[in-house]
């Protein structure tokens, strides 16, 4: 067993070097979460498998309903890697969009097996049907021993409330939400998501040969709002550049796990001329990045480098490492330091965003002005905007 003193030797390194790099990022698309060796489900999960034994093998081959019904029987299970008797267990509800939503959850996971990997953490995870489950699984997360329990996005906002009342001894995390009064029990991560899509908006005015770009948000919310508007506001900045007048259009589909619905705006904004797409919107993006596909227009990705999913049309990707955060506060409690009660927020000075290094289809004149646009924006000398108030004011300067 190891005591504070060990874990707070071993966290002192990792929260050093979680600070300085990158972690690997969302995975491959149609794989299990990266290295996610060593996985076993909980008691329940061997239970609910057992009781769908019958459907998973004879009837699923002949059935799409029976093996939904058979998917649908193992969702809310607890998914472990580690060690029960791990000194650190960490634990986190994915929003609906599940553990490979080549996105924000994914890449959550990513920071949990990271702590797995350098701390011995034992690190977990709960897939969810709906909104209406993230108390009952968050829940599930405190019952299982877990220090830290995390909901991953603003919509667990309610939920974390609840459960955090419920379980006072129980430390809770959200990512994307901050409470006007933060309960002392939990604590909230943030990022400055209108950082990198300046940058990327930035990049998108450059490359753009028809003078039309797009945006396409999973839900018409402010945490969106902050990509939408940065990414105008950078786009705004290449034009004062190169004298351009470039429209951007915008829409939102009202959420985050409707590729198909992605797809069919993604490709209505390519015939009417956009050559460049970003989405902010979780699993709807696949979608996005899918029409990009198809039709050989670009498209940005966003939350963790999504170039793996379309070399040949993902331009760039707005970084929000997810992972960084989950691995630092989670870290950082582990440590026995205060966290509750915050709200933290995670921008370009903390190295949590920023646009990927690699960029095979970015020339390197303009990629080389978007990073020394990063530089004024870290050290105060561009602010970006993250509402429409503060656009308007951005784009009468």
């Amino acid at each position: 067993m190891r005591t504070k003193s060990h874990v707070r030797a071993l966290a002192l390194g990792l929260a050093t070097s979680i600070g300085i790099c990158v972690l690997a990022g969302c995975g491959q698309k149609g794989d299990a979460p990266a290295d996610a060796s060593g996985v076993s489900e909980s008691v329940e999960a061997d239970a609910a498998a057992e009781s769908s034994s019958e459907v998973t093998t004879e009837t699923a081959e002949s059935s799409p309903t029976a093996k939904e019904a058979a998917a649908e029987a193992l969702k809310h299970e607890i998914v472990r890697v580690g060690d029960d008797g791990a000194s650190v267990k960490v634990g986190m509800v994915c929003d609906v969009g599940g553990i490979n939503d080549h996105s924000f959850n994914q890449s959550a996971w990513d920071g949990m097996l990271f702590l797995n990997s350098n701390l011995n953490a034992r690190v977990s995870y709960v897939e969810t049907t709906s909104t209406e489950e993230f108390v009952t699984d968050l829940s599930r997360l405190a019952e299982d021993g877990n220090d830290v329990c995390w909901g991953i996005g603003y919509q667990f906002s309610d939920a974390i409330l609840e459960a955090a009342g419920n379980y006072p001894d129980k430390h809770f995390a959200i990512v994307d939400y901050a409470y006007d009064r933060v309960p002392d029990n939990v604590t909230c991560a943030v990022f400055s998501a209108e950082e990198p899509s300046f940058i990327v908006g930035y990049v998108a005015g450059r490359m753009t040969e028809s003078g039309k770009v797009g945006f396409i948000g999973g839900m018409d919310v402010n945490a969106i709002h902050a990509f939408q508007y940065g990414y105008m506001a950078g786009v705004d900045r290449a034009d004062s550049e190169t004298g351009g007048s470039t429209e951007v259009m915008c829409e939102f589909i009202g959420s985050f796990d409707d590729a198909e619905g992605g797809k069919a705006a993604a490709l209505d904004m390519y015939d009417q001329g956009c050559d460049v797409i970003f989405h902010a919107a979780g699993g709807t993006g696949v979608g996005v990045i899918e029409a990009a596909g198809e039709t050989g227009k670009y498209v940005i990705g966003v939350d963790c480098d999504q170039s793996y999913l379309a070399p040949d049309v993902v331009l760039t990707s707005a970084v929000k490492k997810v992972d960084v955060i989950v691995s630092n506060i989670s870290v950082q409690y582990g440590m026995g330091d205060n966290v509750g009660g915050k709200m933290i927020e995670y921008g370009l000075k903390e190295h949590a965003v920023g646009i990927p290094d690699e960029h095979p289809l970015i020339p390197d004149e303009i990629y080389d002005a978007a990073k020394q646009m990063e530089q004024e924006i870290m050290y105060g000398g561009l602010e970006v905007p993250s509402n429409e108030t503060e656009y308007a004011a951005f784009t009468s300067k």
